[in-house]
C-alpha cells in the first residue's frame, strides 16, 4: 500500500511537470510568433556612442582545474565576463552598510556574472569578501581601494596579487591613487587584472590632470613590466577621471592606446569615465552590458571577452549585442548602414547606452 503511494506520487508530480512544460512551450511559441510578426516585448534604444576596454595577461597553467568540468577539445569555451565597478566609499567601514554590500555581491554574481571582477573605491575587501561569501574569492592584498574579486568556479588564481602606489605625482586632495594587480587562470591559460582609481579636481583638473593620469598609465605599464608580464594577456579596470582631461583624450587614457592597449568596454558615469581596456591582440570583445547603478553612483558594465585562439562557443557572444530592458544582451540584428558616431565638446554628466540596429552598443551623454 505504501508503495503504491508512493508511485501514484510519483505519477502526479510527473503530470505537473509535464504540464509546466507544455505551458512554457506554448509561452515559447508565442514568442516566436511575435518575433515573426515583427513584435518586440521591449525595445531597446538606438543610437551611437563608442565602447572601452581593459588589460588582462594569459599564461599557461600546469595543474588541471577543480570545481569546473572540463570541456572537451570540441567544445568551444563560453567568453570570461569581466566586470568594472566603482561600488563607492560610503559603502564600507559600517556594520549597518553590511546590507548594501551583499546587494553589490548579489548584483555583481546573479546579475552581471562576472567571472573577474575589477572595483574602485572597494575600502575593505574582508567586508567585501564576506558579502560574497564563497561565491567570488578575493585576490589577497589588493585593498585599499581596488579590489579584484574572482569566480574560484570558472577563474584560478596564479598565487601573486598586490597593490602598488601610482606615486605623490598622481594623487589629488582627497586621497592617495593605487593600482591592484593579480595573476590568474582561465582554462589553464594565465593573464593578469589591474585595476585603479586615477585622481580628481584641484591639482588634477584639466592639463594639469592629464599629466597626473599620464603618469599613473606609466606606473601601471612599468609594473607589468616589472612583474614580467609585458607579453601576457592583460586587462585594466579603471575609473580614470577622464572628464577632467577631454575624456577619451585624456592623456592618461591616451597613454595606454598608445603603449599597447585598446578599449573595451566603457560604463556611462559622467559621459563615460569608466573604462575596460585589454592589452591589443590578445582578446576579442563580446557583448557589452551596462547594469545597476545603486547602491553606488557609479552604473556597473561588463564585457566578454575570448582570449585570442580560443573559440567561442554558439550564442556565447562573440560581437557586441544591445543590451534588453532588463540588461541583458540579446541577438543582434542584421547589419545595415554604417554607423553615425561623433564626439562633441560640452557632454554633461548624464548618459547611458545606446543601440545602433546593427547591435553595436555605445556610451552617450547628454549636451548642456
Amino acid at each position: 500500500d505504501t508503495m503504491a503511494r508512493h508511485w501514484a506520487s510519483l505519477r502526479r508530480g510527473g503530470a505537473r511537470r509535464s504540464a509546466a512544460a507544455l505551458a512554457a512551450l506554448a509561452v515559447a511559441s508565442a514568442a516566436a510568433a511575435a518575433a515573426q510578426s515583427g513584435q518586440r516585448t521591449a525595445v531597446a534604444p538606438t543610437c551611437p556612442a563608442t565602447v572601452g576596454q581593459a588589460p588582462v595577461l594569459v599564461q599557461r597553467k600546469h595543474e588541471v582545474r577543480r570545481g569546473l568540468p572540463e570541456l572537451g577539445a570540441d567544445e568551444p569555451p563560453r567568453p570570461l565576463t569581466v566586470l568594472c565597478w566603482n561600488v563607492m566609499y560610503k559603502n564600507f567601514y559600517n556594520r549597518e552598510k553590511a546590507h548594501r554590500r551583499k546587494l553589490l555581491a548579489d548584483l555583481m554574481v546573479n546579475d552581471m556574472q562576472a567571472d573577474v571582477a575589477g572595483l574602485q573605491e572597494c575600502m575593505d575587501e574582508g567586508e567585501m569578501q564576506s558579502a560574497f561569501g564563497n561565491r567570488m574569492q578575493k585576490a589577497p592584498g589588493t585593498d585599499q581601494f581596488n579590489c579584484i574579486f574572482f569566480r574560484p568556479s570558472v577563474v584560478d588564481f596564479g598565487g601573486v596579487s598586490g597593490r602598488r602606489y601610482l606615486g605623490d605625482g598622481a594623487r589629488d586632495d582627497y586621497s592617495q591613487r593605487f593600482v591592484s594587480y593579480a595573476k590568474l587562470f582561465y582554462r589553464g591559460r594565465e593573464f593578469w587584472l589591474f585595476s585603479t582609481h586615477w585622481c580628481l579636481d584641484g591639482p588634477c583638473a584639466g592639463a594639469a590632470g592629464g599629466d597626473r593620469h599620464r603618469l599613473s598609465a606609466q606606473v601601471i605599464l612599468g609594473l607589468r613590466k616589472e612583474l614580467g608580464a609585458s607579453s601576457v594577456p592583460a586587462i585594466i579596470t579603471a575609473d580614470a577621471n577622464s572628464h577632467m582631461d577631454g575624456y577619451d583624450n585624456d592623456d592618461g587614457v591616451q597613454w595606454l592606446l598608445g603603449n599597447g592597449f585598446e578599449i573595451a568596454g566603457k560604463g556611462p558615469m559622467a559621459g563615460g569615465i569608466d573604462y575596460i581596456f585589454v592589452s591589443t591582440g590578445d582578446w576579442e570583445v563580446g557583448r557589452h552590458i551596462v547594469g545597476a547603478t545603486e547602491p553606488s553612483d557609479h552604473p556597473s558594465f561588463s564585457v566578454q571577452l575570448t582570449m585570442t585562439g580560443d573559440q567561442v562557443a554558439p550564442g556565447d557572444g562573440g560581437a557586441p549585442s544591445p543590451p534588453s530592458a532588463a540588461g541583458i544582451a540579446s541577438t543582434p540584428s542584421a547589419p545595415s548602414v554604417e554607423n553615425h558616431y561623433r564626439r562633441v565638446s560640452g557632454v554633461g554628466s548624464w548618459g547611458g547606452t545606446c543601440t545602433c540596429p546593427d547591435g553595436q552598443t555605445y556610451n552617450v551623454g547628454d549636451l548642456h
